[in-house]
């Protein structure tokens, strides 16, 4: 095992948790992720009881009341899914530089992390997801290069095997794809203990997965009581995949769906691939969509300019099941007319 200290200037951990958007089955009010809306957390709501900017804000009208406090007693119980939350901002670069953190750290739940790679170290701001299972913790991606990612990530997994009481677990560094913005920190987890890189071409990717016809067949990973489904979905590149968590009902779309621009390389092959994950999708629940990237504004419709490492007012990491939908029906109408077409929280980029 290893133990790493990072200065506060160079790596950045944010415990504080937003409420989950989704009721019911997605665990809305359960606002310490234990999967269940129960005493503990009335009671973390009463604490917060007229408060601002709380997790307990579960109608998200800007303060924690009795509003609040009936859509917790509604989805008191068990929930179908393990719920998290998102922080307030995600580092966003610009005149935070140089003293914005090289990372981001943010604890989705117990069991999932989020990363993000600043902008000031590059311009595409790549997020990354550790989903820890019992035998097993999965990493999509690497960042773009130039941080401690490595480092980061075994710390991590040491927190984690600490409060879970064991001593090790394989890690599984994957990707969403092979384009260089998500790959440049595999060499540093190359040769690792306990440690296994997913190779980057599209049949290595089928051969490691099981995935016997690509990228018709959608097979299960399982991480050790957690299972991972996984979908390929060439078109932004060829051996792009999405993963579906069973445990949170978050789906993990890459480069295909994010809130920036969607760039197509392939559109007969990506428009196909989005039919197959929607036809997946319609029998499942969606908590949330993460992509890899954030390049939209929280104005409707704008993006920010290409390269930009200032995201001021930046659109939320999140989408949900009607922007998968929405992707969809834009792409089948343009299919015999390709063009850049701009929706409200994404831009469809065919080049």
């Amino acid at each position: 095992m290893r133990s790493i200290v990072l200065l506060v200037t160079t790596i950045c951990f944010c415990a504080a948790f937003t409420a989950p958007i989704h009721a019911g089955e997605c665990g809305f009010g359960d606002l310490d992720f234990d999967g269940t809306v129960g005493s503990s957390d009335l009671l973390a709501l009463l604490s917060d009881w007229g408060s601002e900017n709380s997790p307990a804000d579960l109608d998200g009208d800007g303060y924690v009341n009795a509003a609040d406090l009936l859509i917790l007693l509604s989805n008191w119980g068990p929930t179908d899914f393990l719920a998290g939350g998102f922080p307030e901002k995600w580092i966003n670069g610009g005149p935070n530089c140089p003293g914005e953190p090289v990372i981001q750290i943010h604890q989705y739940n117990q069991d999932m992390y989020i990363l993000r790679q600043s902008l000031c170290t590059n311009f595409e701001g790549p997020f990354i997801y550790l989903l820890f299972g019992q035998d097993k913790v999965l990493m999509q991606d690497t960042g773009a290069g130039g941080i401690p990612i490595a480092d980061t990530v075994y710390g991590i997994i040491d927190d984690w095997l600490a409060r879970n009481g064991k001593q090790s677990i394989d890690l599984i560094v994957s990707h969403s794809h092979s384009h260089g913005d998500h790959i440049q920190g595999d060499p540093q987890f190359q040769g690792q203990p306990n440690t296994t890189v997913v190779p980057l071409t599209a049949t290595a990717v089928a051969d490691f997965f099981g995935i016997s016809d690509w990228p018709n067949d959608i097979v299960e990973y399982d991480l050790g009581e957690r299972i991972i489904d996984v979908i390929a979905i060439p078109g932004h590149q060829v051996a792009h995949i999405a993963l579906y968590d069973r445990q949170t009902g978050n789906l993990f779309t890459g480069d295909t769906l994010y809130p920036g621009r969607l760039y197509i390389s392939q559109f007969p092959t990506y428009v196909q691939s989005i039919q197959r994950l929607v036809t997946f999708m319609n029998d499942k629940t969606v908590c949330n969509v993460l992509g890899t990237h954030i390049e939209m504004t929280n104005t409707a419709g704008e993006d920010y300019n290409f390269g930009a490492t200032y995201h001021p007012d930046e659109h939320r990491l999140q989408l949900d099941r009607s922007h998968l939908l929405e992707l969809l029906d834009g792409v089948i109408k343009m299919q015999d007319d390709p063009h850049i077409e701009v929706h409200d929280d994404f831009i469809i980029y065919p080049l």
